[in-house]
């Protein structure tokens, strides 16, 4: 059954820290609002109560618990006074470290998604919404997806073919990037509908290479915001214009789960998805087969 686990501002993040019993998520910004920012907090999910981990963040976005489980890793867009990065928060007592926040001497634009593989990989996607939505500066860099290594500190461009980069995820076996292309909506434009609304799929040739991009499947409204894969057949539940969208992995339409508006990040814990959606945070065990 799909319902509201509790009515909130959960905007993006979200990402459940077991050991704690947390859900951790970034609250809805007000972008014409002359203190724009976001805080990071929390729905307890024994007791459903919302807590504040930190009040403010330097416009946080999507979130990835470390391999460790102490840390959140946080995409942050950056504000027009401190450059985009991805950080690292500990959730101890909220100690921020920045793991990268530029690109051959220049800041990122405004990074957007970060997801880590299972051997220290850190990916992330960095667009222009930052500019576009009127907190971050003009852009110095082209809109990107990159690859960061933990153990050597390196970080590689991995692809400005992507007309405007968004949601990621890895394949279960961790060969597949895929990447949302979300350009049919780019902050400060109206929907167009005849640019990319799509997940594309890029071979990993190395872990800092990639292949050949090809579509997966486009979503008929909005666009494809954040986005998971799931066990054991590899299946994509998509946040997307009108709702939390289950496709296989082929691509092929499944099932639509409306949420009155938009779903824009998704994550897993167990059999249950949790999806975030600016007024509530939603949940539903993964069906059957």
């Amino acid at each position: 059954m799909h319902s509201i686990l509790v009515k909130t501002d959960a905007h993006e993040g979200p990402v459940v820290v077991p050991h704690q019993d947390r859900l951790y998520f970034t609250t809805k910004p007000d972008f014409q609002s002359d203190d724009t920012h976001i805080a990071i907090r929390y729905v307890d999910l024994g007791t459903l109560k919302i807590g504040t981990f930190l009040p403010r963040s330097n416009m946080a976005n999507a979130m990835w618990l470390t391999a460790d489980g102490t840390a959140l890793l946080v995409a942050e867009q950056g504000t027009m006074n401190t450059p985009g990065a991805i950080s690292r928060i500990k959730l101890i007592d909220g100690n921020r470290e920045v793991v990268v926040d530029s690109f051959e001497g220049k800041p990122f634009n405004s990074p957007n998604k970060v997801i880590e593989s299972s051997k220290g990989r850190i990916y992330f996607s960095d667009p222009d919404y930052g500019a576009n939505q009127g907190f971050k500066p003009k852009p110095e860099l082209p809109m990107a997806v990159y690859a960061h290594d933990l153990a050597t500190g390196t970080t590689h461009r991995l692809t400005t073919e992507v007309a405007r980069p968004h949601g990621l995820a890895l394949s279960l076996d961790e060969k597949v990037l895929y990447i949302g292309d979300t350009d049919a909506y780019d902050g400060k434009r109206p929907y167009n509908p005849k640019k990319s609304h799509s997940i594309l799929a890029a071979p990993l040739a190395a872990p800092d290479r990639l292949g050949p991009l090809s579509e997966v499947l486009s979503v008929p409204v909005g666009v494809p915001d954040g986005f998971i894969v799931t066990a054991p057949a590899g299946d994509f539940w998509v946040g997307a214009g009108d709702g939390l969208r289950h496709y296989r992995a082929d691509g092929a339409f499944k099932a639509l789960y409306p949420v009155g508006g938009p779903v824009f990040n998704v994550t897993q814990h167990g059999n249950i998805i949790y999806s975030t959606a600016d007024t509530a945070i939603w949940q539903i065990q993964i069906p059957p087969d």
